[in-house]
């Protein structure tokens, strides 16, 4: 009986493991309905078309069934994103009331959108932050579950040398089909990363073409701009840019969890890449009223990929700025500690609980706080920063408190002997 009761348990786990994960692929795919309700509204205001009235009306559709898929989920999230969803789509049909210029609408409108949409993404968050930590212990009770039905199953097995072979039999079969179980979850985790690598790759090659037309017709050479085309064109630009960025994030991701990370190490001059990080960062800081200060101290050279470091430098610095507060400030020190170069970063921001700190380096993992106050982000950010640190086989840390700041600490050795790859 207690070998039936363990496999009984052990697949009712499993069964909510993926329960959980539909739920989480529902909520997602709410926002990308959102995403793509937004853009058919913006090719509408620039083009009125009734194919793109008929989509905004498809989407409407689509967000609101992947909302009723959500059983776990908080049922105030799902109530409130519903509802805001409702409110966002009437401030578009409000968008012939109005007696000013086209331009001055335009703008206008695409102000009220803007608050209408971060309103959806608001709860559409909270549910996201409540999937993960369900799909966790999720994960975790049918961890567990799985080892007590194997440890049944050989209490079951010394049972049987007296009592009969049957019984064994039984029960090992009962093994054997909670491990393919949990092959086919190994299986499926494996496709999904497949997936994003492949989607990465198609999406890659079109934004690439987008921002090189871009160009082109920013340069001039389809005819003169005037200062309102060149100034919506510069919007463009900048987010297909940031749309590249995460797509590459994703490539990256792909390539760390296929273990084909590989890095382009030299002698690169700690220093220099330390001062160039903090300076591309200054102009978002004191956009913001941050003050960025930096202490570096003669580290010399390191063997390491001049790039990635760069890129770890980039994402520590460009977090701190984003998760601090006007007025506050941003500290970025480079120093060494016998043949360990260091290099901290800290900030006087919201801070970090001890439970998201447990969790900060997963992917696509982000703080309650972030998700909160709706701070734009993927979560992959510091996965990719602890990957290229441990390729150069080094160490990443974090001290915090929420409402205290945060410091991230890298630990770099200054001679290495090869290359991670």
């Amino acid at each position: 009986m207690l070998t039936v009761w363990s496999y009984r348990d052990a697949v009712s786990s499993r069964s909510a493991t993926f329960q959980s994960a539909n739920e989480r692929a529902a909520s997602q795919a709410a926002e990308k309905d959102l995403a793509r309700e937004r853009e058919a509204m913006n090719e509408y205001l620039i083009s009125p078309s009734r194919r793109a009235l008929v989509e905004i009306t498809a989407k409407q559709g689509s967000f609101d069934a992947s909302m009723s898929f959500v059983g776990i989920g908080d049922a105030p999230f799902v109530e409130s994103a519903v509802a805001a969803n409702d409110e966002f789509l009437k401030i578009f049909a409000r968008r012939g009331a109005t007696s000013v210029s086209r331009v001055e609408a335009f703008r206008g409108l695409q102000s009220e959108l803007d608050r209408g949409e971060k309103a959806v993404l608001v709860p559409l968050r909270g549910l996201r932050s409540v999937n993960q930590r369900q799909a966790t212990r999720a994960e975790l009770h049918a961890n567990v579950s799985s080892r007590r039905a194997l440890v049944a199953a050989v209490l079951a097995a010394v049972v049987a040398i007296a009592g009969g072979l049957g019984f064994a039999l039984y029960a090992m079969r009962l093994v054997r089909e909670i491990g393919s179980r949990n092959e086919q979850l190994r299986e499926l985790d494996r496709m999904k990363d497949d997936f994003v690598a492949s989607v990465s790759n198609e999406l890659r090659t079109p934004l690439t073409s987008i921002r090189g037309y871009l160009e082109l017709v920013l340069d001039g050479e389809a005819g003169d701009l005037r200062d309102e085309q060149r100034e919506f064109l510069a919007i463009v630009d900048r987010n297909a840019d940031r749309l590249l960025h995460v797509v590459g994030d994703l490539l990256f991701v792909a390539q760390v969890e296929a273990g084909r990370i590989a890095l382009e190490a030299g002698p690169t001059d700690v220093e220099e890449v330390v001062r160039q990080a903090a300076e591309a960062a200054r102009p978002s800081a004191a956009a913001k009223g941050i003050k960025l200060e930096l202490d570096v101290d003669g580290i010399g050279e390191l063997t390491a990929d001049r790039a990635r470091l760069a890129q770890v430098l980039d994402n520590l610095i460009s977090n701190a700025v984003k998760f601090t507060p006007s007025g506050g400030c941003v500290a970025v020190r480079s120093s060494r500690d016998g043949d360990v170069a260091i290099l901290e970063v800290s900030d006087t921001g919201m801070g970090i609980s001890e439970e998201d700190q447990e969790k900060l380096f997963q992917r696509f993992f982000r703080a309650d706080s972030a998700t909160d106050q709706a701070i734009q982000g993927t979560g992959l950010g510091l996965a990719i920063v602890k990957a290229i640190v441990e390729a150069h086989d080094g160490a990443i840390s974090v001290v915090s408190a929420s409402g205290k700041g945060t410091t991230f600490r890298v630990e770099l050795p200054i001679e290495r002997d090869q290359v991670a790859a």
